[in-house]
């Protein structure tokens, strides 16, 4: 017999008797480490051990049987296990303990099986140093995967736990009631600027919202992912718009709300920004600013009248008409280049002489004063948003979900 087939036939033997070995490691684990039970009574851990130690024994019983010393891995079975333990609090000493103990007991049987199948002392002696090496070289990587995995998990699943007591702890304060504000490890008292990041880059913002206010940032994620956070901004640091123009990672939209101080500054900057967000979103825009979406922002609190305001000072403009939106476009480029009939020409790429056609005809229209009127740059402003949107000026009735104007 090789050593080869030494090694192979002692892992046949063995692998038959796999239900006993199992056996006699649970009961292992339940007598001799009190402790050790104690510390998984959980039922889902409980089983994810179980499944762990059948996979565990299979593995290093082909392992042996192959007889080498490569690379090897810890099982799916044993890493969940591990997982799990982590968010558990099982402590790290106790999962290598069992499975330590869970080892020692294969071992026993190996040494049996060896005695019983290989009668030449010379050649079982071979065997089993070969099949130890195995072992002791299977065992040690799988305890760096074990350790390895169980501290991610733990660092992982304790950021997340702290995230949920900050969200809970902002909901409260956002509803007015009486908080513990240590969780935040934040400075409630100082000049906040509050942002709301959606997409992929909440960790790339925050960097850059501690690099530009020099203190850390507050950061907390919403189940949706949505990331708040809020930065202490000095007095003596300049404008945000300034600092923060090239801070957005691609594939990230951004709405920021604006620099308020104390505990009602933190949440009226937050709400600003959760309604530059609102107004982001149905503009399409990557970078959003409160202060430049004011009127947005309080325009969709009532889109029912917003729609009724647009059509009653633009309707006459031809808003249904084909092209739809030429008269309009033309009124604000007109007032974007302060009434300037040429610069106006120049922003929309047309002859001066057909900007003044245009006027004429909007004249004839709504009337040499309603170009005059105040509320047309707003209309036209907020005609932009509802265009963003797909809203149907004038045809409320067909959507029931707005809320109607009151009469």
């Amino acid at each position: 017999m090789t050593i080869e087939e030494g090694l192979d036939e002692l892992s046949a033997a063995v692998k038959a008797r796999i239900p006993e070995i199992y056996d006699c490691i649970r009961a292992r684990l339940q007598y001799a480490y009190e402790d050790y039970s104690t510390a998984t009574r959980n039922s889902s851990l409980t089983e994810a051990e179980s499944e762990t130690i059948t996979a565990s024994l299979r593995d290093v019983l082909e392992y042996i049987g192959q007889g080498r010393v490569g690379a090897t891995r810890a099982s799916n079975e044993t890493l969940r296990e591990v997982r799990l333990a982590a968010r558990a609090g099982v402590d790290l000493h106790h999962l290598l303990r069992g499975s330590r103990a869970a080892q020692a007991t294969l071992w026993e049987f190996i040494l049996e099986e060896a005695h019983r199948i290989i009668i030449d002392p010379l050649q079982r002696s071979k065997v089993l140093r070969h099949a130890s090496a195995s072992h002791f070289a299977w065992n040690d990587r799988v305890s760096a995967s074990i350790i390895e995995t169980y501290q991610m998990e733990s660092t992982a699943f304790s950021r997340q736990s702290q995230n949920r007591r900050k969200l809970s702890t902002l909901r409260a304060l956002l509803a007015g009631l009486p908080i513990d504000s240590t969780v935040f490890s934040y400075n409630l008292s100082g000049r906040h600027l509050a942002a709301v990041v959606s997409g992929e880059g909440v960790e790339a913002v925050a960097r850059t919202f501690g690099a530009a206010s020099r203190i850390r940032p507050l950061v907390i994620t919403a189940e949706d992912e949505t990331g708040y956070i809020w930065a202490e901004w000095s007095n003596r640091l300049p404008s945000p718009q300034v600092v923060l123009a090239d801070a957005l990672p691609k594939d990230t939209r951004i709405a920021f709300g604006t620099l308020s101080e104390g505990v009602d500054g933190f949440v009226v900057s937050h709400r600003r920004a959760l309604e530059a967000e609102s107004v982001a979103q149905k503009l399409g825009t990557q970078v959003t600013w409160y202060e430049d979406v004011m009127l947005e922002a309080l325009a969709t609190r009532d889109l029912a009248a917003v729609t009724s305001f647009i059509s009653d000072e633009l309707g006459g403009l031809g808003l249904h008409q084909d092209p739809p939106s030429r008269l309009v476009e033309t009124l604000e480029a007109y007032f974007a280049s302060g009434q300037n009939a040429a610069l106006a020409a120049q922003r929309l790429g047309v002859h001066s002489r057909t900007i003044a056609y245009r006027l004429k005809l909007i004249e004839a229209k709504i009337g040499s004063r309603g170009v005059l009127r105040d509320e047309l740059p707003v209309a036209i402003r907020l005609w932009r948003m509802v265009e963003a949107m797909k809203l149907e000026l004038g045809g409320l009735e067909e959507s029931p979900a707005l809320p109607q104007p009151a009469p």
